[in-house]
């Protein structure tokens, strides 16, 4: 630990940058983290590491995305990350969806910018990502798709009705289908999708066979899963498996 606090320690101190107010702590829908340069994060608050199933948040200091996270999640983070520092510009309320490693798959709201110390240059980044089941107040877009959005993520391997979604969030199918569009920025059986998708992911990197996975999240048959997985990912199902199924069980 005491290696820990020297590494927080210096990066504040070196860098001339006060350490992140208490206010983030008291946080209890919002993550807050600082990495430096390199990835490595400086700084998290509690809820934050209770994420990753960690009792202290010096267990994550030191630690890069790679460390907590799937690979492939890690790279894009990382991709975003140096975009953010080299340059200096900021990535506003990103909606993304993310496992969390347990065959689960959430909604995250996330805001990065590039961290800079007294001088104006970048020393890393800091950003605020809120987890959409943590919060008690609305937020839009996601409240006012609530409850179809639950519904899908809850039975996205089964057949779903575009119409039943429209009722549940008591709009036409018309006028659902284009305000859905446009905040979420697919239709919702690109959404549906994407949920299959994500938890095909967490299945294959918990070794489960390719034909079981493409039934298990609700395609027809392995090779129009095959083709949909290779769209949105960039390889096929068996390529993904192989290349990020050894990082992941390290």
């Amino acid at each position: 630990m005491k290696e820990v606090d020297h590494f927080l320690a210096e990066f504040y101190d070196n860098n001339n940058i006060c350490k992140p107010s208490e206010l983030f702590e008291a946080q209890t829908d919002t993550f807050y983290f600082a990495k430096d340069k390199e990835g490595r994060f400086v700084y998290a608050n509690q809820i934050l590491v209770d994420h990753f199933d960690m009792s202290n948040p010096k267990d994550l200091l030191g630690k890069t995305d790679f460390d907590v996270l799937r690979t492939d999640l890690a790279e894009k983070y990382r991709e975003d990350d140096l975009k953010i520092m080299n340059e200096k510009i900021i990535l506003r309320n990103k909606l993304e969806l993310v496992g969390d490693g347990k065959g689960n798959v959430h909604w995250f709201l996330t805001t990065k910018v590039p961290l800079k110390n007294i001088d104006g240059d970048v020393v890393g980044i800091e950003g605020l990502t809120r987890d959409v089941r943590r919060t008690e107040n609305s937020i839009e877009p996601y409240s006012e798709f609530r409850e179809c959005i639950d519904f899908m993520q809850k039975n996205f391997m089964n057949s779903i009705s575009i119409k039943e979604l429209a009722e549940l969030s008591c709009m036409s199918l018309s006028t659902f289908e284009r305000k859905f569009k446009k905040h979420f920025g697919s239709s919702p059986n690109q959404y549906i999708k994407r949920l299959r998708l994500e938890q095909a992911c967490e299945l294959l990197l918990a070794g489960y066979n390719i034909q079981q996975v493409a039934l298990d999240c609700g395609f027809c048959d392995q090779s129009y899963f095959t083709r949909e997985f290779r769209i949105l990912m960039g390889m096929t199902p068996r390529k993904y498996q192989m290349k990020y199924k050894e990082d992941n069980t390290l």
